[in-house]
């Protein structure tokens, strides 16, 4: 039976997660496991068996000199004598002017060694940052691991990190779990920062992530329109809650989700669980 607020009128979710996957409290959970959103770092460390290091400051070079504030960047390793960087693309990657802009800023100063040092003071010696960068609304499903470790890492590093031992191991440090099919799937699950609070900037980095991302693995964004449409159908199908008025988003939005792409954990789907 759904549960409904009384104060809203809106669904909530049918399942919680952890209890899904045998964690007693969500706060346990994100202690311990916490998708990839709270242990990126864990996650990385599997793939590449390599430990990276956390917050790295790059200073912008201009004229010989240091410019502001350093950017500062989540997760950070040389693998193969290249220097790695990997983020996480929270929901103000999406939604902020400012911060989209800051973003085009700084990948032209990670790209360029002549724009860049890890040196407070004075220029120091620079070099090329090989930068990847996690959506917040992805989720480390088989496909998106391959997308990530295999395919993205031969283009950019010219070498797979992806094998199914790591992928096994890297679910069981982030979801407590060794079965692929209780992975959450990507898509929003509870989150209230969904595309119809995203900027017009935001839309097209989103519809182009999804895009790249679905070319040679659908699953991802059969998965992430099935969750926003579960979404949709818990707010009383008020979709601008959810989907911006916005052409484009809308003509992607018309595809419908088949079965065999949808085998992941949807919190709000009607499935029985035993906890």
């Amino acid at each position: 039976m759904k549960k409904i607020s009384k104060k809203t009128k809106f669904v909530e979710t049918n399942h919680k997660y952890h209890q899904i996957v045998g964690v007693k409290s969500d706060k346990e959970f994100r202690e311990k496991y916490g998708n990839l959103e709270f242990n990126l770092n864990k996650c990385l460390e599997v793939f590449f068996e390599k430990k990276f290091q956390q917050e790295l400051e790059i200073y912008e070079v201009d004229e010989g000199t240091t410019i502001g504030a350093p950017f500062r960047c989540d997760h950070y390793a040389k693998i193969d004598d290249q220097h790695v960087i990997f983020e996480y693309n929270g929901n103000h990657h999406y939604q902020s002017p400012f911060k989209i802009h800051t973003d085009k800023r700084k990948n032209k100063v990670l790209k360029n060694p002549e724009k860049n040092t890890r040196i407070k003071k004075g220029s120091g010696p620079g070099v090329k940052y090989i930068t990847f960068k996690i959506p917040y609304y992805m989720q480390l499903t088989k496909d998106y691991a391959r997308y990530l470790f295999h395919d993205q890492c031969l283009l950019e590093l010219k070498k797979s990190f992806f094998s199914e031992d790591k992928y096994t191991k890297a679910i069981k440090a982030l979801y407590n779990t060794d079965d692929e099919n209780k992975v959450l799937a990507p898509g929003l699950h509870t989150s209230k920062q969904t595309p119809a609070s995203y900027n017009e900037e935001g839309l097209k980095r989103f519809l182009k992530e999804v895009d790249e991302m679905s070319k040679k693995y659908p699953s991802i964004k059969h998965q992430i329109i099935h969750s926003f449409k579960l979404f949709i159908e818990d707010v009383n199908r008020d979709e601008k809650l959810i989907i911006p008025e916005n052409e484009k988003f809308q003509e992607w939005f018309k595809l419908e989700p088949e079965e065999k792409y949808l085998n992941c954990i949807f919190e709000r789907e009607k499935k029985q669980y035993k906890f």
